[in-house]
Order: structure tokens, then sequence, then C-alpha cells
């Protein structure tokens, strides 16, 4: 008897209970910026017709950045945050914001930081740095914690309400990437393809047109190639060195009706039209 009445009153529990969507749904980002993979956790609560900045988020205090648990940041290699190296690791993202600045903080301690400031432990603190907050004319309706990437370095971006906040986090992965091309070109100085990918992704970067070129001369007296030329091609036309141009834009044209290779039709007109651009003496 005493176990078809435990039954019942579970039953009824369950038929009472209603699903309802969350009001502050937990958010996950995973972001690749150069060779560092980056991950971002947090609680997104909604606006919902309240006043955010100084009120529901007050001034001076200390907020988890986000709702539910605290905010985390991490990233699997180490990087830079004002000037300072953070070692490879998960971090609670905890701020102060205040109408004119706020106070960043990583801290190490992930586990208990839902929001009381008592929680929050400086013994764990990583790093604290100030940033200046700006305004946004898009409103944001939800907490939006994010990642842009600019040449393989990333900016972290808050936005609430009309409110928004950044700092830059460097990866090193560029001048990574120098290093490793420098290594290769320096173990085989002489294979095209290594010189025509140092070019490329110096060319992409917007870097050293010069040592482009002198890469691009090196691949080329290994025989023409398709690739080579035309990136050779395209760097004179970015130094302006048309009259070189013209003499690279005619060696592919010459090469690519010689091999005759897939759409090489296409790639002859192209240089032509952008020959025919190119400024009168």
């Amino acid at each position: 008897m005493k176990y078809t009445l435990l039954f019942l009153l579970i039953c009824n529990v369950s038929i009472a209970q209603i699903h309802l969507p969350e009001l502050s749904p937990e958010a996950h980002a995973v972001e690749q910026v150069g060779y560092t993979r980056f991950m971002i956790r947090y609680g997104r609560p909604a606006a919902r017709g309240r006043k955010i900045m100084g009120e529901l988020v007050p001034y001076k205090t200390l907020w988890r950045t986000g709702a539910g648990r605290c905010s985390l940041i991490g990233f699997d290699q180490p990087v830079m945050i004002n000037n300072k190296t953070i070692a490879a690791g998960t971090y609670a993202l905890v701020t102060i914001p205040d109408e004119n600045e706020w106070t960043i903080l990583l801290n190490s301690d992930t586990a208990k930081i839902y929001g009381a400031p008592y929680e929050y432990d400086k013994k764990n603190e990583v790093i604290a740095f100030r940033v200046t907050p700006g305004k946004s004319d898009q409103f944001y309706e939800s907490l939006t914690l994010s990642l842009d990437i600019i040449q393989y370095d990333a900016i972290f971006r808050l936005a609430w309400e009309n409110t928004t906040i950044s700092f830059p986090i460097k990866t090193l992965s560029y001048e990574k990437a120098k290093a490793e091309i420098a290594s290769a070109i320096q173990a085989n100085p002489g294979d095209p393809e290594r010189l025509a990918q140092a070019a490329w992704f110096y060319y992409m970067n917007n870097d050293n047109p010069q040592q482009i070129l002198a890469w691009l001369n090196e691949a080329l007296k290994q025989g023409d190639d398709r690739w080579v030329l035309e990136q050779r091609f395209d760097v004179l036309i970015r130094m302006k060195d048309y009259n070189e141009a013209t003499k690279t834009g005619n060696r592919a044209i010459t090469f690519l009706k010689t091999t005759k290779p897939e759409s090489w039709e296409n790639e002859v007109k192209e240089y032509e039209e952008k020959m025919k651009q190119f400024p009168k003496k």
C-alpha cells in the first residue's frame, strides 16, 4: 500500500512539472585563432525591458559577467593580455563595471564564482586590468561575448544593452608562423613549393613585398610555374612596378599557352584584362 501511495505521489509531481525555456541559456563558442584554440562559456541573460548597466548590473561591484555559473574563457596555448603572458588554461572571466571604466579580472578558480563578491578569492587572480567602455548604436537584448580575429590575434568583445567593452589577446601566431617559414626555407632553400607557400602567406598578410619577390624569383629558378608566376604578377602590381608586371604577365601567358592546363584560356584573358588597366606612361 505504501509503495502505491509513493508511486502516485511521484506521478503527480511529474505531471505538475512544466518544461519551460531557460531565461538565461548557456552559450558556448569555440574559435581557432592562429595556432590557438579558444573556448568561451557563459550564461546569456536578456534585458527583457530592464535597465541593465548601473541597475541590474550595478556599477563598482564584482559581476560574474553572465548568469548562473561564472563565465569562462580558455585557450590551449599561452597568450598575452595587457602585456602579460597568461598560461594555457581555463579561467573565470569576472568584471567590475563602472560608467567610465571597467576592471577585467581572470581568476584560476572556476568552481565557485556565482556572483557574490565574497566568493572571489584574490589569491587566485591571474590578471587585473582596466578598459574603457564604449556605446553601441545596436541594442543587444542578450549578453553577447565573442572573439574577433585580426591577423591571428583575438579581440575579446562584450556587448549588452548599448554598452560594449573589448580588449586584445595576442596569440603570437603570426610571429610563430614567420619563424616556421624561416626554419623551413633554411632547411631547404631551393624548394619552389616552400618558397611559393612562404610568398603566399606574406602576400595575404600584406607583409614585405621585397621578400615575397625574392622568394618567387628563387622559386622560378627551378622553372616556370603557374602559381608562382601568378603570385609574382600580383605582388608587382601591389608594388606598382607595372613594367615588370607586364613582363611577368606575358611570361605567364606564354607558359599557359604552351602547357594548356585546365581553364588556361580564362587565365590568359584575366592577365590581358589586368594589363590593359595598367597606367600608361
